[in-house]
Protein backbone atom coordinates (compact mmCIF):
# COMPACT_ATOMS: atom_id res chain seq x y z
CA UNK A 1 0.00 0.00 0.00
CA UNK A 2 2.55 2.87 0.88
CA UNK A 3 4.51 1.95 -2.64
CA UNK A 4 1.59 2.76 -4.11
CA UNK A 5 0.88 5.79 -2.04
CA UNK A 6 4.37 6.94 -2.68
CA UNK A 7 4.25 6.67 -6.63
CA UNK A 8 0.79 8.33 -6.57
CA UNK A 9 2.43 11.07 -4.86
CA UNK A 10 5.31 11.28 -7.12
CA UNK A 11 3.31 11.55 -10.52
CA UNK A 12 1.28 14.03 -8.95
CA UNK A 13 4.51 16.23 -8.21
CA UNK A 14 5.87 15.86 -11.94
CA UNK A 15 2.22 16.69 -12.65
CA UNK A 16 2.31 19.92 -10.78
CA UNK A 17 6.11 20.83 -12.04
CA UNK A 18 4.91 21.13 -15.67
CA UNK A 19 7.53 23.46 -17.81
CA UNK A 20 6.02 26.84 -17.75
CA UNK A 21 6.33 27.32 -21.37
CA UNK A 22 2.57 25.90 -21.53
CA UNK A 23 0.25 28.10 -22.35
CA UNK A 24 -3.63 28.12 -21.35
CA UNK A 25 -4.39 29.62 -24.35
CA UNK A 26 -1.69 28.88 -27.53
CA UNK A 27 -3.32 31.36 -29.40
CA UNK A 28 -1.10 34.42 -30.94
CA UNK A 29 -2.38 38.20 -29.91
CA UNK A 30 -3.50 39.90 -32.96
CA UNK A 31 -0.44 42.22 -33.06
CA UNK A 32 1.68 39.23 -33.80
CA UNK A 33 -0.57 37.87 -36.24
CA UNK A 34 -0.53 41.23 -38.31
CA UNK A 35 3.58 41.72 -37.45
CA UNK A 36 3.63 38.39 -38.96
CA UNK A 37 1.94 39.55 -42.73
CA UNK A 38 4.25 40.68 -45.75
CA UNK A 39 5.56 43.71 -45.63
CA UNK A 40 5.52 44.30 -41.97
CA UNK A 41 8.17 44.10 -38.99
CA UNK A 42 8.15 40.98 -37.90
CA UNK A 43 7.05 39.32 -34.79
CA UNK A 44 9.96 37.52 -32.27
CA UNK A 45 6.84 35.29 -30.97
CA UNK A 46 5.62 33.71 -34.51
CA UNK A 47 6.61 32.76 -37.54
CA UNK A 48 6.16 34.95 -40.98
CA UNK A 49 3.01 34.41 -42.45
CA UNK A 50 2.51 33.88 -46.73
CA UNK A 51 -0.58 35.81 -46.85
CA UNK A 52 -2.87 37.98 -45.54
CA UNK A 53 -6.12 38.79 -46.64
CA UNK A 54 -9.49 40.86 -45.56
CA UNK A 55 -11.98 38.48 -44.62
CA UNK A 56 -15.92 38.46 -44.13
CA UNK A 57 -16.18 41.64 -45.68
CA UNK A 58 -18.31 44.43 -44.81
CA UNK A 59 -19.41 47.27 -47.39
CA UNK A 60 -19.15 50.30 -46.04
CA UNK A 61 -20.44 53.44 -47.62
CA UNK A 62 -17.67 55.05 -49.69
CA UNK A 63 -15.81 57.98 -48.12
CA UNK A 64 -14.38 61.32 -50.47
CA UNK A 65 -11.24 62.28 -48.17
CA UNK A 66 -10.04 65.41 -48.62
CA UNK A 67 -5.86 66.46 -48.68
CA UNK A 68 -3.98 69.61 -49.65
CA UNK A 69 -1.73 69.52 -52.48
CA UNK A 70 1.73 70.59 -51.95
CA UNK A 71 2.96 74.02 -50.71
CA UNK A 72 -0.15 77.03 -49.88
CA UNK A 73 1.03 80.44 -51.82
CA UNK A 74 0.34 83.56 -49.76
CA UNK A 75 0.17 87.25 -50.07
CA UNK A 76 0.97 87.93 -46.68
CA UNK A 77 3.93 90.49 -47.23
CA UNK A 78 1.95 93.89 -45.69
CA UNK A 79 1.21 94.65 -50.06
CA UNK A 80 -2.06 95.82 -51.01
CA UNK A 81 -1.97 94.50 -54.50
CA UNK A 82 -3.44 90.53 -55.32
CA UNK A 83 -0.83 88.59 -56.49
CA UNK A 84 -1.77 85.72 -59.32
CA UNK A 85 0.25 82.28 -58.27
CA UNK A 86 0.19 78.67 -60.17
CA UNK A 87 -1.39 76.48 -57.49
CA UNK A 88 -1.64 72.38 -57.64
CA UNK A 89 0.45 69.80 -58.74
CA UNK A 90 0.68 65.75 -58.68
CA UNK A 91 -0.55 63.93 -55.76
CA UNK A 92 -0.66 60.62 -55.31
CA UNK A 93 -3.46 57.88 -53.15
CA UNK A 94 -2.67 54.45 -51.66
CA UNK A 95 -4.89 51.53 -49.93
CA UNK A 96 -4.44 52.58 -46.28
CA UNK A 97 -5.78 50.28 -43.18
CA UNK A 98 -6.64 51.70 -39.99
CA UNK A 99 -7.87 48.78 -36.76
CA UNK A 100 -10.70 49.07 -34.29
CA UNK A 101 -8.20 48.70 -31.31
CA UNK A 102 -5.03 50.28 -30.59
CA UNK A 103 -2.92 47.47 -32.05
CA UNK A 104 0.31 49.35 -30.99
CA UNK A 105 1.81 48.86 -34.34
CA UNK A 106 1.76 51.23 -38.17
CA UNK A 107 -0.15 49.68 -41.13
CA UNK A 108 2.29 51.20 -43.44
CA UNK A 109 4.47 48.54 -46.05
CA UNK A 110 1.94 45.54 -44.81
CA UNK A 111 0.50 43.64 -47.67
CA UNK A 112 -3.15 43.02 -47.12
CA UNK A 113 -4.97 41.73 -49.94
CA UNK A 114 -8.52 40.91 -50.62
CA UNK A 115 -11.39 43.16 -50.52
CA UNK A 116 -11.80 45.45 -53.38
CA UNK A 117 -8.10 44.35 -54.21
CA UNK A 118 -8.29 41.05 -55.69
CA UNK A 119 -4.24 41.29 -55.76
CA UNK A 120 -2.11 41.04 -52.69
CA UNK A 121 -0.92 44.73 -53.77
CA UNK A 122 -2.36 48.10 -52.63
CA UNK A 123 -3.71 50.29 -55.12
CA UNK A 124 -2.45 53.38 -56.13
CA UNK A 125 -3.73 56.03 -58.13
CA UNK A 126 -2.08 59.29 -58.73
CA UNK A 127 -3.78 62.90 -60.70
CA UNK A 128 -2.18 66.19 -61.29
CA UNK A 129 -4.30 69.44 -61.44
CA UNK A 130 -2.60 73.15 -61.72
CA UNK A 131 -4.62 76.31 -62.12
CA UNK A 132 -4.12 80.25 -61.56
CA UNK A 133 -5.05 81.35 -58.86
CA UNK A 134 -5.47 85.58 -58.00
CA UNK A 135 -4.82 85.64 -54.04
CA UNK A 136 -5.80 89.61 -52.15
CA UNK A 137 -3.75 90.77 -50.11
CA UNK A 138 -3.50 88.98 -46.20
CA UNK A 139 -5.11 86.00 -47.77
CA UNK A 140 -3.27 82.49 -48.42
CA UNK A 141 -4.54 79.76 -50.61
CA UNK A 142 -3.51 75.89 -50.77
CA UNK A 143 -5.42 73.76 -53.36
CA UNK A 144 -6.87 70.64 -52.40
CA UNK A 145 -8.33 67.12 -53.84
CA UNK A 146 -11.15 65.23 -52.88
CA UNK A 147 -10.46 61.27 -53.44
CA UNK A 148 -13.46 59.18 -53.37
CA UNK A 149 -12.59 55.99 -51.41
CA UNK A 150 -14.43 52.79 -51.44
CA UNK A 151 -14.45 51.48 -47.37
CA UNK A 152 -14.56 47.80 -46.17
CA UNK A 153 -14.28 46.25 -42.71
CA UNK A 154 -13.65 43.03 -42.04
CA UNK A 155 -11.13 40.50 -39.89
CA UNK A 156 -7.65 39.68 -41.27
CA UNK A 157 -6.91 36.16 -42.20
CA UNK A 158 -3.61 35.23 -41.60
CA UNK A 159 -2.12 32.02 -44.02
CA UNK A 160 0.82 29.99 -43.03
CA UNK A 161 2.81 27.37 -44.87
CA UNK A 162 3.99 26.05 -41.50
CA UNK A 163 1.55 25.33 -38.68
CA UNK A 164 1.41 27.95 -36.41
CA UNK A 165 0.14 26.55 -32.47
CA UNK A 166 -1.67 24.04 -34.81
CA UNK A 167 -2.91 25.55 -37.24
CA UNK A 168 -2.42 27.29 -40.51
CA UNK A 169 -5.16 29.73 -40.85
CA UNK A 170 -5.66 32.49 -38.05
CA UNK A 171 -8.15 35.24 -38.38
CA UNK A 172 -7.60 38.52 -36.26
CA UNK A 173 -10.34 39.73 -33.63
CA UNK A 174 -9.56 42.93 -34.15
CA UNK A 175 -11.56 44.59 -37.15
CA UNK A 176 -9.61 46.49 -39.79
CA UNK A 177 -10.87 48.88 -42.30
CA UNK A 178 -9.72 49.33 -45.57
CA UNK A 179 -9.99 52.60 -47.52
CA UNK A 180 -9.08 51.82 -51.17
CA UNK A 181 -8.62 55.02 -53.46
CA UNK A 182 -10.52 55.57 -56.75
CA UNK A 183 -9.87 58.01 -59.75
CA UNK A 184 -13.46 59.72 -59.18
CA UNK A 185 -11.37 62.99 -58.21
CA UNK A 186 -12.62 66.87 -57.20
CA UNK A 187 -10.45 69.24 -56.95
CA UNK A 188 -10.83 73.02 -54.89
CA UNK A 189 -9.01 75.42 -53.31
CA UNK A 190 -8.79 76.52 -49.93
CA UNK A 191 -7.95 80.03 -49.10
CA UNK A 192 -7.80 81.68 -45.70
CA UNK A 193 -6.31 84.56 -43.63
CA UNK A 194 -2.80 85.74 -43.15
CA UNK A 195 -1.44 84.38 -39.69
CA UNK A 196 -3.32 81.11 -39.69
CA UNK A 197 -2.68 77.68 -40.52
CA UNK A 198 -2.94 78.00 -44.44
CA UNK A 199 -3.17 73.39 -44.33
CA UNK A 200 -5.73 73.10 -41.74
CA UNK A 201 -8.83 72.24 -43.70
CA UNK A 202 -10.93 73.30 -40.86
CA UNK A 203 -9.63 76.93 -40.92
CA UNK A 204 -12.75 78.63 -42.63
CA UNK A 205 -10.77 82.73 -41.63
Amino acid sequence: MFPAVFITLALLGQTLALPNFIRDDPSPSDTDLLLSCPGAAGSPNIRRADRCTLHDVVNNPDQRIWSNVNAPQLNCDGGTQPRTFMIGGETTHTTTFSSDVNLGISFEGISIGGGVSSSDTTTTTTSSNSTSYTIPPGRQVVQTVGVLHHSQTGNIQVNYGVQVDGHYIWYTGAKVTQLTPTDDVQWDTHETQCGTDPNDLNNHS
